[in-house]
Protein backbone atom coordinates (compact mmCIF):
# COMPACT_ATOMS: atom_id res chain seq x y z
CA UNK A 1 0.00 0.00 0.00
CA UNK A 2 2.95 2.35 1.13
CA UNK A 3 4.52 1.81 -2.25
CA UNK A 4 1.34 2.34 -4.34
CA UNK A 5 1.06 5.47 -2.25
CA UNK A 6 4.20 6.91 -3.40
CA UNK A 7 3.62 5.95 -6.85
CA UNK A 8 0.16 7.71 -6.94
CA UNK A 9 2.42 10.66 -5.64
CA UNK A 10 5.42 10.68 -7.75
CA UNK A 11 2.49 10.44 -10.68
CA UNK A 12 0.40 13.25 -9.43
CA UNK A 13 3.64 15.51 -9.34
CA UNK A 14 4.17 14.67 -12.95
CA UNK A 15 0.99 15.35 -14.25
CA UNK A 16 0.91 18.62 -12.50
CA UNK A 17 4.46 19.79 -14.34
CA UNK A 18 3.09 18.65 -17.49
CA UNK A 19 -0.21 20.76 -16.81
CA UNK A 20 2.70 23.33 -15.55
CA UNK A 21 4.70 23.07 -18.53
CA UNK A 22 1.98 22.87 -21.33
CA UNK A 23 0.49 25.88 -20.03
CA UNK A 24 3.43 27.98 -20.10
CA UNK A 25 5.10 26.84 -23.34
CA UNK A 26 5.33 29.61 -25.95
CA UNK A 27 3.93 29.88 -28.72
CA UNK A 28 6.22 28.12 -32.22
CA UNK A 29 7.63 30.92 -33.46
CA UNK A 30 8.37 30.93 -37.53
CA UNK A 31 6.23 29.18 -40.23
CA UNK A 32 2.94 27.02 -38.43
CA UNK A 33 1.24 26.02 -41.51
CA UNK A 34 1.18 26.38 -45.69
CA UNK A 35 -1.41 26.40 -47.66
CA UNK A 36 -2.53 25.95 -51.58
CA UNK A 37 -4.74 28.18 -51.88
CA UNK A 38 -4.84 27.43 -56.03
CA UNK A 39 -4.18 31.15 -57.51
CA UNK A 40 -1.58 31.51 -54.55
CA UNK A 41 0.52 29.83 -51.98
CA UNK A 42 -0.41 31.04 -48.03
CA UNK A 43 2.59 30.43 -45.20
CA UNK A 44 1.23 31.16 -41.88
CA UNK A 45 3.94 32.27 -39.45
CA UNK A 46 4.36 33.63 -35.74
CA UNK A 47 6.20 35.96 -34.94
CA UNK A 48 7.73 38.38 -32.15
CA UNK A 49 6.21 42.32 -31.31
CA UNK A 50 5.18 44.26 -28.45
CA UNK A 51 2.10 45.37 -27.27
CA UNK A 52 0.53 48.89 -27.55
CA UNK A 53 2.18 50.13 -24.40
CA UNK A 54 5.62 49.81 -26.80
CA UNK A 55 7.52 47.85 -24.00
CA UNK A 56 5.10 44.37 -23.04
CA UNK A 57 6.26 41.46 -25.77
CA UNK A 58 4.21 39.38 -27.42
CA UNK A 59 3.52 37.22 -29.68
CA UNK A 60 1.03 37.07 -32.89
CA UNK A 61 0.60 35.91 -35.60
CA UNK A 62 0.36 36.72 -39.99
CA UNK A 63 0.75 35.32 -42.92
CA UNK A 64 2.76 35.49 -46.33
CA UNK A 65 0.77 35.49 -49.69
CA UNK A 66 3.07 34.49 -53.28
CA UNK A 67 1.92 33.00 -56.47
CA UNK A 68 2.73 29.42 -57.54
CA UNK A 69 5.58 30.62 -59.59
CA UNK A 70 7.09 32.52 -56.82
CA UNK A 71 6.60 29.32 -54.15
CA UNK A 72 7.57 27.06 -57.32
CA UNK A 73 11.17 29.28 -57.48
CA UNK A 74 10.33 29.62 -61.13
CA UNK A 75 10.71 33.50 -60.97
CA UNK A 76 12.09 36.41 -58.42
CA UNK A 77 9.44 37.56 -56.78
CA UNK A 78 9.28 41.68 -57.89
CA UNK A 79 9.52 42.63 -54.48
CA UNK A 80 7.88 42.49 -51.17
CA UNK A 81 4.21 44.12 -49.83
CA UNK A 82 3.74 45.38 -46.36
CA UNK A 83 -0.44 45.20 -46.75
CA UNK A 84 -2.04 46.57 -43.91
CA UNK A 85 -5.00 44.99 -43.53
CA UNK A 86 -9.02 46.51 -43.40
CA UNK A 87 -11.47 46.64 -40.49
CA UNK A 88 -12.47 43.07 -39.56
CA UNK A 89 -14.50 41.78 -36.54
CA UNK A 90 -15.10 38.32 -37.39
CA UNK A 91 -12.09 36.27 -36.10
CA UNK A 92 -12.34 34.60 -39.51
CA UNK A 93 -11.39 37.07 -41.62
CA UNK A 94 -8.00 37.14 -40.32
CA UNK A 95 -5.46 37.06 -43.33
CA UNK A 96 -3.80 34.00 -41.69
CA UNK A 97 -8.21 32.70 -43.00
CA UNK A 98 -7.82 33.91 -46.07
CA UNK A 99 -8.38 31.68 -49.15
CA UNK A 100 -9.93 33.01 -51.54
CA UNK A 101 -8.49 34.26 -55.07
CA UNK A 102 -11.32 37.79 -55.12
CA UNK A 103 -9.76 39.16 -51.93
CA UNK A 104 -7.50 42.09 -51.57
CA UNK A 105 -4.82 39.24 -50.56
CA UNK A 106 -5.41 37.11 -53.46
CA UNK A 107 -5.70 40.22 -56.39
CA UNK A 108 -2.46 41.65 -54.96
CA UNK A 109 -0.29 38.78 -54.61
CA UNK A 110 -0.93 38.27 -58.23
CA UNK A 111 1.43 41.01 -58.79
CA UNK A 112 4.19 38.90 -58.56
CA UNK A 113 4.88 40.84 -55.08
CA UNK A 114 5.18 38.61 -52.04
CA UNK A 115 2.61 40.28 -49.90
CA UNK A 116 3.22 39.81 -46.19
CA UNK A 117 0.92 40.87 -43.93
CA UNK A 118 -0.25 40.69 -39.82
CA UNK A 119 -3.41 39.36 -38.43
CA UNK A 120 -3.05 42.51 -35.78
CA UNK A 121 -3.81 42.51 -32.19
CA UNK A 122 -7.04 40.31 -31.18
CA UNK A 123 -6.99 37.59 -34.10
CA UNK A 124 -4.44 35.84 -34.22
CA UNK A 125 -2.20 33.90 -31.04
CA UNK A 126 -3.26 37.16 -29.09
CA UNK A 127 -7.03 36.20 -28.83
CA UNK A 128 -7.37 37.32 -25.38
CA UNK A 129 -6.68 41.00 -26.78
CA UNK A 130 -9.30 43.33 -28.72
CA UNK A 131 -8.04 44.80 -32.44
CA UNK A 132 -6.33 48.52 -31.22
CA UNK A 133 -8.65 49.75 -33.38
CA UNK A 134 -6.85 52.68 -35.14
CA UNK A 135 -4.31 53.31 -32.60
CA UNK A 136 -1.66 54.11 -35.32
CA UNK A 137 1.77 54.24 -33.95
CA UNK A 138 0.72 50.79 -32.19
CA UNK A 139 -0.51 49.12 -35.64
CA UNK A 140 1.94 50.44 -37.52
CA UNK A 141 4.64 48.95 -35.31
CA UNK A 142 3.06 45.72 -35.46
CA UNK A 143 2.81 45.37 -39.28
CA UNK A 144 6.31 46.32 -39.77
CA UNK A 145 7.12 43.81 -36.87
CA UNK A 146 5.15 41.36 -38.88
CA UNK A 147 6.55 42.65 -42.44
CA UNK A 148 10.42 41.84 -41.56
CA UNK A 149 9.68 38.49 -39.72
CA UNK A 150 8.20 37.03 -42.91
CA UNK A 151 11.29 38.79 -45.09
CA UNK A 152 13.45 37.14 -42.59
CA UNK A 153 11.41 33.76 -43.16
CA UNK A 154 11.50 34.26 -46.93
CA UNK A 155 15.43 34.57 -46.33
CA UNK A 156 15.90 31.37 -44.33
CA UNK A 157 13.66 29.33 -46.99
CA UNK A 158 15.75 30.44 -50.02
CA UNK A 159 13.82 32.98 -52.00
CA UNK A 160 15.15 35.00 -54.22
CA UNK A 161 13.09 39.29 -54.47
CA UNK A 162 13.68 42.23 -55.61
CA UNK A 163 15.02 44.98 -53.24
CA UNK A 164 11.80 46.90 -53.41
CA UNK A 165 9.30 47.67 -50.86
CA UNK A 166 5.63 48.11 -51.09
CA UNK A 167 3.59 49.92 -48.60
CA UNK A 168 -0.29 49.02 -49.31
CA UNK A 169 -3.92 49.53 -47.44
CA UNK A 170 -7.61 50.60 -47.61
CA UNK A 171 -9.41 52.16 -44.97
CA UNK A 172 -8.00 51.53 -41.61
CA UNK A 173 -5.46 49.97 -43.52
CA UNK A 174 -4.97 53.36 -45.25
CA UNK A 175 -4.65 55.46 -41.84
CA UNK A 176 -1.96 52.08 -40.83
CA UNK A 177 0.26 52.46 -43.87
CA UNK A 178 0.25 56.09 -43.86
CA UNK A 179 1.34 55.69 -40.22
CA UNK A 180 4.37 53.01 -41.75
CA UNK A 181 5.14 55.88 -43.80
CA UNK A 182 5.77 58.09 -40.45
CA UNK A 183 7.69 55.58 -38.40
CA UNK A 184 9.90 54.72 -41.09
CA UNK A 185 10.43 58.37 -41.61
CA UNK A 186 11.17 58.39 -37.61
CA UNK A 187 13.65 55.60 -38.28
CA UNK A 188 11.29 52.89 -36.84
CA UNK A 189 14.13 49.59 -37.07
CA UNK A 190 15.61 51.69 -39.96
CA UNK A 191 18.56 49.34 -40.29
CA UNK A 192 16.05 46.74 -41.85
CA UNK A 193 14.10 49.12 -43.28
CA UNK A 194 15.76 52.24 -44.46
CA UNK A 195 13.06 53.33 -46.86
CA UNK A 196 10.00 52.23 -48.62
CA UNK A 197 9.64 52.95 -52.39
CA UNK A 198 5.97 52.79 -53.17
CA UNK A 199 2.41 53.63 -51.44
CA UNK A 200 -0.51 52.75 -52.61
CA UNK A 201 -3.06 54.07 -49.80
CA UNK A 202 -6.74 54.24 -49.89
CA UNK A 203 -10.45 55.53 -47.76
CA UNK A 204 -8.09 56.21 -44.79
CA UNK A 205 -9.03 58.36 -41.18
CA UNK A 206 -6.22 60.13 -41.65
CA UNK A 207 -8.08 63.15 -39.20
CA UNK A 208 -10.74 61.55 -37.22
CA UNK A 209 -10.84 64.73 -35.12
CA UNK A 210 -12.27 66.80 -38.17
CA UNK A 211 -14.35 62.92 -39.11
CA UNK A 212 -15.60 63.44 -35.36
CA UNK A 213 -16.85 67.36 -35.66
CA UNK A 214 -18.19 65.98 -38.74
CA UNK A 215 -20.43 62.91 -36.77
CA UNK A 216 -21.63 65.64 -34.06
CA UNK A 217 -22.94 68.03 -36.63
CA UNK A 218 -24.92 65.96 -37.96
CA UNK A 219 -25.76 62.81 -35.82
CA UNK A 220 -26.24 60.41 -38.40
CA UNK A 221 -24.05 57.30 -38.80
CA UNK A 222 -24.77 54.96 -42.45
CA UNK A 223 -21.86 52.83 -40.98
CA UNK A 224 -22.44 52.94 -37.28
CA UNK A 225 -19.86 49.34 -36.17
CA UNK A 226 -17.49 52.50 -36.63
CA UNK A 227 -18.18 54.62 -33.90
CA UNK A 228 -18.04 52.10 -31.24
CA UNK A 229 -14.63 51.10 -32.84
CA UNK A 230 -13.22 53.97 -33.40
CA UNK A 231 -14.26 55.23 -29.71
CA UNK A 232 -13.76 51.80 -27.99
CA UNK A 233 -10.20 52.06 -29.42
CA UNK A 234 -9.71 55.88 -28.26
CA UNK A 235 -10.67 54.78 -24.65
CA UNK A 236 -7.98 51.95 -24.87
CA UNK A 237 -5.37 54.37 -26.19
CA UNK A 238 -6.37 56.43 -23.08
CA UNK A 239 -5.54 53.38 -20.09
CA UNK A 240 -9.32 53.38 -19.68
CA UNK A 241 -9.38 56.83 -18.32
CA UNK A 242 -12.95 56.94 -20.00
CA UNK A 243 -15.45 54.32 -19.81
CA UNK A 244 -17.70 52.99 -22.06
CA UNK A 245 -20.37 53.95 -19.59
CA UNK A 246 -19.02 57.38 -19.74
CA UNK A 247 -19.88 57.50 -23.40
CA UNK A 248 -22.85 54.82 -24.53
CA UNK A 249 -26.36 54.76 -23.27
CA UNK A 250 -26.85 51.84 -21.10
CA UNK A 251 -29.01 50.11 -23.74
CA UNK A 252 -26.52 50.28 -26.23
CA UNK A 253 -23.45 48.86 -23.77
CA UNK A 254 -25.39 45.50 -23.30
CA UNK A 255 -24.44 44.35 -26.70
CA UNK A 256 -21.20 45.31 -26.38
CA UNK A 257 -19.19 42.15 -25.41
CA UNK A 258 -21.57 39.97 -28.01
CA UNK A 259 -20.92 42.60 -30.89
CA UNK A 260 -17.29 43.48 -30.32
CA UNK A 261 -15.50 41.44 -27.56
CA UNK A 262 -17.10 37.74 -28.98
CA UNK A 263 -15.05 38.31 -32.37
CA UNK A 264 -17.94 35.92 -34.02
CA UNK A 265 -19.54 38.56 -36.27
CA UNK A 266 -18.88 40.36 -39.14
CA UNK A 267 -19.20 44.43 -39.63
CA UNK A 268 -22.17 43.82 -42.29
CA UNK A 269 -23.68 41.46 -39.43
CA UNK A 270 -23.07 44.26 -36.94
CA UNK A 271 -24.18 47.03 -38.77
CA UNK A 272 -27.99 45.25 -39.87
CA UNK A 273 -28.16 45.01 -36.44
CA UNK A 274 -27.65 48.12 -35.03
CA UNK A 275 -29.81 49.47 -37.81
CA UNK A 276 -32.42 47.45 -36.77
CA UNK A 277 -32.15 47.98 -32.93
CA UNK A 278 -31.79 51.19 -33.18
CA UNK A 279 -31.82 53.08 -36.45
CA UNK A 280 -33.60 52.54 -39.66
CA UNK A 281 -33.26 49.05 -41.42
CA UNK A 282 -34.71 50.50 -44.77
CA UNK A 283 -32.75 53.65 -45.28
CA UNK A 284 -29.60 52.48 -43.24
CA UNK A 285 -29.24 55.08 -41.08
CA UNK A 286 -29.06 55.47 -37.37
CA UNK A 287 -28.99 58.60 -35.26
CA UNK A 288 -25.70 58.90 -33.54
CA UNK A 289 -27.80 60.36 -30.20
CA UNK A 290 -29.83 57.08 -29.97
CA UNK A 291 -26.11 55.30 -29.04
CA UNK A 292 -24.26 57.69 -27.35
CA UNK A 293 -25.03 59.88 -24.25
CA UNK A 294 -25.49 63.87 -24.86
CA UNK A 295 -21.31 63.97 -23.33
CA UNK A 296 -20.22 62.73 -26.98
CA UNK A 297 -21.34 65.98 -28.57
CA UNK A 298 -20.04 68.04 -25.90
CA UNK A 299 -15.98 68.59 -26.47
CA UNK A 300 -15.52 70.10 -23.29
CA UNK A 301 -16.86 67.24 -21.29
CA UNK A 302 -14.57 65.38 -19.63
CA UNK A 303 -14.82 62.02 -21.09
CA UNK A 304 -14.77 63.93 -24.73
CA UNK A 305 -11.41 65.52 -23.77
CA UNK A 306 -9.30 62.87 -22.93
CA UNK A 307 -11.43 60.89 -26.44
CA UNK A 308 -10.02 64.04 -28.49
CA UNK A 309 -6.62 64.05 -27.29
CA UNK A 310 -6.20 60.98 -28.31
CA UNK A 311 -8.05 61.06 -31.61
CA UNK A 312 -5.70 63.69 -32.22
CA UNK A 313 -2.79 61.77 -30.92
CA UNK A 314 -3.63 58.77 -33.65
CA UNK A 315 -4.41 60.61 -36.49
CA UNK A 316 -1.75 62.36 -39.13
CA UNK A 317 -2.23 66.13 -39.60
CA UNK A 318 -1.71 67.43 -36.45
CA UNK A 319 2.02 66.98 -36.30
CA UNK A 320 5.20 68.41 -38.05
CA UNK A 321 6.23 65.48 -40.34
CA UNK A 322 6.60 64.37 -43.38
CA UNK A 323 7.15 60.57 -45.63
CA UNK A 324 10.31 61.57 -46.54
CA UNK A 325 11.78 58.05 -46.90
CA UNK A 326 8.75 57.00 -49.26
CA UNK A 327 9.67 57.16 -52.64
CA UNK A 328 6.00 57.69 -53.83
CA UNK A 329 2.38 57.50 -53.12
CA UNK A 330 -1.01 57.12 -54.80
CA UNK A 331 -4.25 58.27 -52.92
CA UNK A 332 -7.31 56.63 -53.93
CA UNK A 333 -10.50 58.33 -51.73
CA UNK A 334 -14.15 58.57 -53.00
CA UNK A 335 -15.89 62.07 -52.61
CA UNK A 336 -18.70 59.88 -51.93
CA UNK A 337 -17.62 58.23 -48.92
CA UNK A 338 -19.93 57.61 -46.12
CA UNK A 339 -17.60 55.66 -43.88
CA UNK A 340 -14.98 57.95 -44.04
CA UNK A 341 -15.31 61.19 -45.58
CA UNK A 342 -13.10 63.02 -48.04
CA UNK A 343 -12.61 65.62 -45.61
CA UNK A 344 -9.94 63.23 -44.50
CA UNK A 345 -8.14 62.90 -48.06
CA UNK A 346 -8.60 67.00 -47.96
CA UNK A 347 -6.97 67.09 -44.63
CA UNK A 348 -3.77 64.84 -45.55
CA UNK A 349 -2.86 67.06 -48.68
CA UNK A 350 -2.88 69.92 -47.02
CA UNK A 351 -0.83 68.26 -44.77
CA UNK A 352 2.09 67.06 -46.51
CA UNK A 353 2.23 70.36 -48.72
CA UNK A 354 2.47 72.23 -46.05
CA UNK A 355 4.89 69.77 -44.51
CA UNK A 356 7.22 69.78 -47.94
CA UNK A 357 6.26 66.16 -49.25
CA UNK A 358 4.71 66.84 -52.91
CA UNK A 359 5.45 62.81 -54.23
CA UNK A 360 1.81 62.14 -54.21
CA UNK A 361 -1.46 61.95 -56.84
CA UNK A 362 -4.92 61.53 -55.27
CA UNK A 363 -7.62 59.39 -57.40
CA UNK A 364 -10.95 60.67 -56.49
CA UNK A 365 -13.07 59.83 -59.44
CA UNK A 366 -14.91 57.40 -57.65
CA UNK A 367 -18.67 57.70 -57.04
CA UNK A 368 -19.05 54.95 -54.95
CA UNK A 369 -19.51 54.65 -51.35
CA UNK A 370 -16.69 53.36 -49.03
CA UNK A 371 -17.17 49.17 -49.53
CA UNK A 372 -17.51 49.37 -53.32
CA UNK A 373 -14.87 52.12 -53.88
CA UNK A 374 -12.42 49.11 -51.75
CA UNK A 375 -13.44 47.39 -54.73
CA UNK A 376 -11.75 49.68 -56.63
CA UNK A 377 -8.64 50.35 -54.64
CA UNK A 378 -8.07 46.63 -54.79
CA UNK A 379 -7.97 46.70 -58.77
CA UNK A 380 -6.15 50.18 -58.60
CA UNK A 381 -3.53 48.72 -56.80
CA UNK A 382 -3.41 46.08 -59.15
CA UNK A 383 -2.66 47.62 -62.05
CA UNK A 384 0.01 50.38 -60.31
CA UNK A 385 2.01 47.75 -59.26
CA UNK A 386 1.89 45.73 -62.90
CA UNK A 387 3.36 49.21 -64.37
CA UNK A 388 5.37 50.55 -61.36
CA UNK A 389 9.52 50.57 -62.05
CA UNK A 390 11.50 51.46 -59.28
CA UNK A 391 13.72 54.15 -60.42
CA UNK A 392 16.76 52.45 -61.86
CA UNK A 393 15.41 49.19 -62.31
CA UNK A 394 14.26 49.04 -65.71
CA UNK A 395 16.21 46.62 -67.14
CA UNK A 396 15.59 44.09 -64.03
CA UNK A 397 11.97 44.68 -64.23
CA UNK A 398 11.96 44.34 -68.09
CA UNK A 399 12.64 40.53 -67.85
CA UNK A 400 9.94 40.02 -65.15
CA UNK A 401 6.78 38.29 -66.41
CA UNK A 402 3.53 40.84 -66.19
CA UNK A 403 0.76 39.37 -64.28
CA UNK A 404 -0.24 35.44 -64.77
CA UNK A 405 -3.28 34.84 -66.43
CA UNK A 406 -5.52 32.22 -66.47
CA UNK A 407 -8.50 30.67 -68.12
CA UNK A 408 -12.07 31.15 -65.72
CA UNK A 409 -14.76 28.81 -66.62
CA UNK A 410 -18.62 29.02 -65.88
CA UNK A 411 -19.82 26.79 -62.89
CA UNK A 412 -20.91 24.05 -65.75
CA UNK A 413 -17.59 24.41 -67.30
CA UNK A 414 -18.19 26.53 -70.45
CA UNK A 415 -14.55 28.73 -70.90
CA UNK A 416 -15.89 32.54 -70.42
CA UNK A 417 -12.38 34.24 -70.19
CA UNK A 418 -9.19 32.68 -71.92
CA UNK A 419 -5.69 34.01 -70.30
CA UNK A 420 -7.19 36.53 -68.56
CA UNK A 421 -5.33 38.30 -65.28
CA UNK A 422 -7.19 38.07 -62.10
CA UNK A 423 -7.92 42.10 -61.84
CA UNK A 424 -9.14 42.12 -65.33
CA UNK A 425 -11.32 39.48 -64.29
CA UNK A 426 -12.59 40.77 -60.98
CA UNK A 427 -13.18 44.14 -62.46
CA UNK A 428 -15.31 42.76 -65.70
CA UNK A 429 -17.20 39.36 -64.57
CA UNK A 430 -20.93 39.66 -62.96
CA UNK A 431 -21.00 38.45 -59.82
CA UNK A 432 -21.10 34.76 -59.21
CA UNK A 433 -19.32 31.82 -58.76
CA UNK A 434 -16.33 30.62 -61.56
CA UNK A 435 -13.84 28.29 -61.80
CA UNK A 436 -9.98 29.15 -61.31
CA UNK A 437 -7.30 26.42 -61.38
CA UNK A 438 -9.89 24.11 -60.60
CA UNK A 439 -10.82 25.63 -57.41
CA UNK A 440 -14.46 27.35 -57.45
CA UNK A 441 -14.57 30.94 -56.97
CA UNK A 442 -17.56 33.39 -55.92
CA UNK A 443 -17.08 36.98 -56.60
Amino acid sequence: MKTLRIAWFILSVLLASTRTVAETTEPLLGIVNRTDCGSYWRYDFNYETVDADGETPIVLSAAIFLTPQIHDREIKAKGLGLLNHYTITDDQERPTNVTGTFTLEGILSNSNYVMIESDGFGFGLDVKHNQKYLQGRATARVNIDAFLAGRNLLEAEGYEYEDVVINLGYSQGGNTGMWVNRLVAEGYRSDELPKIDYCVIGGGPYDMYSHYRSLVSDNMSQYPVALPLILSGMIDAGGYKVKNEDVFNDDFIQYLPELFDSKEHDTDYINDFLFEKFGSADDKSLPIDKIVRSAFFDEESEPMQDIIYHLKQNSLVYDEWKPDKTGFISFVHSTADEVVPFLNQESMERHLVANGYDSFDIDDTSTERHTDTGTYYVLKAAVLLDSFVPTGMEDVYGKIPVANTHNIYSIDGCLIRKKTTLSEAFRSLPRGIYVINGRKVVK
